[in-house]
């Protein structure tokens, strides 16, 4: 029995159920506890939610059978009965659909002190456990399963609502199919394969042995799931030919297919596992706008509240899409700098102006703090189901693109060597903070060298980290001194803030990375030893370029780093642009030797920095001759590339799981003093609250107030500080 399915199956009781669990928690519990006889029903709403019985070999165990969601108060009520029906009961198993856990705690202490009564809970996660160790229990559960589940699987595959942004019911159909089998493919697979296989099995969907489908009907229905114009005929017929070897059943002689039995099974257990994940995702998004609202001291009716999932939902499916969309145009073009994610607000407006009915405005403003908390801080279900739907959206992209898919990814650079910029390393650092779950910059980079990938920094990046590591700690002395501290609040403090920390044991944390007599080479063990990042310097190699080209990359530098950091003197400005040129010219320089495609350079910098990725354009409209093709990369595509990329077999499937799906640059912009003031007073209010709680709070707290009047369309790090300060200022 699939555990996704009979979780799915034990979730989807309610009240009106009751007969159904009795029967499944009766061949469970005959298994642990032999024969059962009735002590008592209790009606329940429209149903029977709760049924008393008790073991023949001992009356003084008394089962109680319950699907209500008020199992604390139920277990109390019972009790209380029991005291007078059944004064001898001396244990109570109570057994539900719900998952309890540690929740009844206190319910346990009172019967032990009121009623001298030990509880016991066979909860969902018991059934779980123990759905397939006896025969009787796995058709228990598939009786269950077939009843509750199966509707909701056939239901599932009318993708309307839940894939809004494509625009046909054939694109939603290979969009979904995509998504059902991509995770479960060998990742040594070429992604035409893997893409053209899901596409037949999405057209043979509803076939079987007594429902066969021509080969000229599959034919149609797969290529109106692609653009028109296009012969698709030579990868249909060659996906038939795969499949045929299991997945599907080919009758020669009329050249007919179906679904083998296993394969329909095999979709009716995804079917339910997808249904389960988009589930829990809801009610995790459900979970972060109650939370949100509570916090911006909102409430929320039942309508608005399910208005405002509604929307999160769609916008999350715009964002992941035209990130997909992007990353295959990006592949398509061979422009790897272009791939840049726009900012929410135009997603979320998109998404509102689909609605049919428009949600109020404070609806429409917690929809834009949840958004940005769940982008920042996927996990679970969350992280799980928004994966599988990136994952669909590019590979369907691709597939639009062009029909031969593996031929475009084979074109990406395989290992090389990539430069980390200060921005990225200030993440991985900030990380140290973090429970392992939560390092998203830290796996993707583990990853990167998982791949082949050789991760270098020069020393001048180092200098800048060493620099702002110090900047943090007089950050730390001045705020402990009760004095203003001038400017933006540098990034390691504000993240030492977030994690839940005083400003006072700052110092102690920074440590770990540096001393104090030799900081730069502390860092440059760090960056080895922790994240085999090693220093190698570009300083020759952009000295060696063209001095037009040098000259006009130091100008457009300098006018960008003056507009941003005008508190900082001039020779720390050069500082700065004197180290962005030399990763930027650099790598360049290297590549000259590689003698590459534009996808296929081995020599790359990582960076957030918006100028870089502008530099291309900025250098055609001030060079007569055509500027270098651009050495950058976005830890976005990277991301990508790792999950479809060439070497992609080499990452893990647990390793998989462990990466982003995206990776948001929001906690990167400046952080203004007065920020730092309501994460403080958040910190002190909320201390007797557990760590990962605590931080919860502080990031929430931190998003809305970065999000009072929107992202800024340009993002990451060359975020306008002002900006920040103009949102707070309008509150006070």
């Amino acid at each position: 029995m699939n555990r996704d399915r009979f979780e799915l199956a034990l979730k989807q009781l309610s009240s009106h159920d009751g007969f159904l669990f009795e029967q499944l928690a009766s061949a469970f519990a005959v298994i642990e506890f032999g024969e059962l006889r009735t002590v008592a029903s209790v009606g329940g709403d429209g149903g029977r939610d709760a049924i008393l019985y008790s073991s023949v070999d001992d009356s003084a165990v008394i089962f109680q059978y319950s699907v209500t969601t008020d199992y604390a108060g139920k277990i109390l009520r019972t009790a209380k009965r029991l005291a007078t029906t059944t004064p001898d009961a001396r244990e109570l198993i109570y057994v539900t659909n719900q998952e309890i856990g540690t929740k009844v705690d206190e319910a346990k202490r009172r019967l032990r002190r009121e009623y001298k009564l030990s509880l016991d809970v066979w909860d969902r996660g018991w059934f779980l456990d123990r759905v397939n160790l006896h025969s009787q229990t796995e058709e228990a559960a598939e009786s269950l399963a077939r009843i509750k589940v199966d509707p909701l699987a056939a239901a599932a595959l009318s993708r309307t609502r839940s894939l809004p942004s494509l625009s046909s019911d054939e694109e939603r159909e290979a969009a979904f199919f995509l998504e059902l089998n991509y995770g479960d493919e060998d990742r040594h697979k070429g992604l035409t394969k893997v893409g053209f296989d899901s596409l037949v099995r999405a057209a043979l969907r509803q076939t079987d042995s007594g429902n066969r489908m021509s080969r000229s009907d599959v034919h149609e229905r797969v290529s109106r799931m692609l653009p028109a114009g296009r012969d698709y005929n030579v990868a249909i017929d060659s996906s038939l030919k795969r499949l045929s070897k299991g997945a599907i059943r080919h009758w020669a002689r009329a050249d007919e297919f179906c679904l083998s039995h296993e394969s329909v099974l095999r979709l009716r257990e995804k079917m339910g596992s997808y249904v389960l994940i988009q589930q829990e995702f809801k009610d995790a998004v459900q979970s972060r706008v109650l939370d949100m609202a509570a916090m911006e001291g909102e409430s929320l009716s039942s309508s608005e509240s399910a208005s405002a999932v509604d929307l999160v939902e769609m916008t999350l499916d715009r964002i992941l899409l035209e990130r997909g969309k992007s990353f295959a145009e990006a592949l398509i073009t061979s422009r790897v700098s272009d791939y840049q994610s726009e900012s929410i607000e135009p997603m979320l407006e998109r998404a509102i102006r689909a609605m049919a009915k428009k949600p109020s405005g404070k609806s429409r403003r917690i929809v834009s703090y949840v958004i940005s908390s769940i982008i920042s801080d996927s996990t679970g279900a969350v992280r799980e189901y928004m994966r599988g739907r990136l994952e669909s959206y590019t590979l369907f992209s691709l597939l639009q693109a062009t029909p031969d898919v593996q031929k475009t990814v084979v074109k990406l650079f395989s290992g090389g060597t990539i430069w980390l910029d200060a921005n990225l390393i200030l993440p991985v650092v900030a990380e140290d903070l973090a429970e392992e779950k939560d390092r998203s910059y830290t796996r993707m980079l583990e990853a990167a060298r998982t791949c082949g990938i050789s991760l270098r920094v020069t020393r001048g990046v180092v200098e800048e980290l060493s620099s702002h590591m110090r900047r943090s700690l007089a950050y730390a002395r001045v705020v402990g001194q009760g004095k203003a501290w001038d400017g933006d609040v540098p990034f390691l403090a504000s993240a030492h803030a977030a994690s839940g920390e005083p400003a006072g044991a700052l110092g102690s944390w920074l440590e770990r990375f540096r001393g104090t007599e030799q900081p730069i080479e502390d860092v440059l063990e760090y960056l080895e030893e922790v994240h085999g990042v090693r220093v190698k310097d570009l300083h020759d190699e952009a000295e060696a370029v063209d001095v037009e080209i040098r000259g006009a990359v130091q100008e457009i530098w300098y006018e960008a780093r003056a507009r941003r950091t005008q508190k900082f003197s001039p020779a720390t400005i050069q500082v700065l642009v004197n180290h962005d040129v030399e990763c930027y010219l650099g790598v360049v320089h290297r590549r000259r030797r590689e003698n590459r495609s534009p996808l296929g350079f081995n020599s790359w910098w990582l960076t957030l920095d918006g100028t870089a990725f502008k530099m291309h354009g900025f250098l055609k409209e001030r060079l007569v001759q055509d500027p270098p093709s651009p050495p950058v990369m976005s830890p976005d595509f990277l991301l990508r590339y790792l999950e479809l990329g060439p070497l992609r077999a080499q990452v893990s499937n647990d390793m998989r799981h462990e990466l982003p799906v995206m990776l948001d640059v929001s906690f990167l912009e400046g952080v203004s003093p007065h920020i730092m003031q309501v994460v403080e007073k958040v910190r002190v209010e909320h201390g007797n609250l557990p760590g990962y709680v605590l931080r919860r709070k502080i990031r929430d707290t931190v998003n809305r107030l970065k999000s009072e009047r929107g992202r800024i369309a340009e993002g990451g790090v060359a975020l306008v500080e002002q900006e920040v300060l103009e949102s707070i200022n309008a509150k006070e």
